[in-house]
């Protein structure tokens, strides 16, 4: 594979980072030394895995594994505190849906907590569901602060997707990124002509993050328009051939090779895969009756299984 040295045109020194959708990554990240279709392959194994497990302590595992792998890729786990008020507000939401729309099951075990009726076998799913959605959050939080756009077109290219949808999942991804990058713009326009967020109500923030949608939306109009006429400009067709008919060559694809660590890594991930499905699917391994919080609980409090 080969190795990228950006050199700014002005300065002559060497950039010591790069830029993902989710931030920056240091050129020599050891993320770096796989291929991208090996990187993509990860973040499909820890985002579908978790889908298999229903035993929250897995997928506390799982969370911790996201955590280590961006530890050892080297990104600013501090960062991360950004995605806090996402996690917190999924939970307030899961658990007060459960606890204001239990459902109606007789075999449903009542329980008082603090003078309000909850019932043990919803709240306890939700709260399995819970770390299941948030080790897919992490996995894809990891994916995305260790790769740009250009990895992601290059893993999809890699794995032999259709030019016609690898190019369109790389554009929505790339889009994503301009939506942040333009509405961090505007925030920071506002925030130049002296708009104190913190001190409005609730209410008028509501009402302004409506009015961002205008700009936002004719911005996006405007991209769309953009990068449609350059890939016309380039010769791109929706079947990606030339003009006359012949297939493309996929340059992008060309400049990076596998090693043997790439195969050794895509062979463990399809293999831990291969084994988690089949042992919950045939099984049921993963099953949230097996999850030793569960059996602790219901021991502890006279629920049968």
């Amino acid at each position: 594979m080969t190795t990228e040295a950006t050199v700014h045109p002005t300065t002559g020194r060497v950039a010591k980072s790069r830029k993902t959708l989710l931030g920056y990554v240091p050129m020599i990240s050891p993320f770096y030394a796989y291929h991208p279709a090996t990187r993509l392959i990860l973040f499909l194994f820890l985002g579908v895995i978790p889908l298999f497990i229903f035993i929250p302590e897995v997928n506390m595992l799982l969370l911790l594994v996201n955590l280590a792998l961006l530890r050892w890729g080297r990104i600013d786990i501090k960062r991360l505190k950004m995605y806090m008020p996402v996690i917190f507000t999924v939970a307030i939401f899961m658990f007060t849906v459960v606890i204001l729309a239990p459902g109606n099951d007789p075999r449903y075990t009542p329980l008082d907590l603090f003078g309000k009726t909850i019932y043990y076998q919803p709240v306890f799913f939700t709260f399995g569901a819970y770390w299941r959605l948030i080790a897919m959050l992490f996995g894809t939080i990891l994916y995305f602060s260790t790769n740009r756009e250009r990895d992601l077109l290059v893993g999809l290219r890699a794995l032999r997707l259709p030019f016609v949808a690898s190019y369109v999942v790389g554009l929505s991804i790339r889009s994503s990124g301009m939506f942040m990058e333009d509405f961090r713009t505007i925030r920071e326009a506002e925030q130049a002509r002296g708009l104190d967020t913190k001190a409005m109500r609730f209410s008028d923030q509501v009402k302004l993050y409506m009015m961002y949608l205008i700009p936002l939306f004719s911005i996006a109009l405007r991209r769309a328009d953009e990068i449609s006429n350059a890939l016309f400009a380039r010769g791109y067709t929706l079947t990606g051939r030339t003009s006359t008919g012949e297939p493309r060559q996929d340059y992008i694809r060309s400049i990076y090779s596998y090693s043997k660590r790439d195969y050794v890594a895509i062979a463990i991930m399809v293999g831990i895969f291969v084994v988690t499905a089949l042992a919950q699917i045939l099984f049921g391994v993963f099953a949230i009756e097996n999850s030793p919080l569960n059996i602790y609980l219901r021991q502890a409090l006279g629920i049968p299984f």
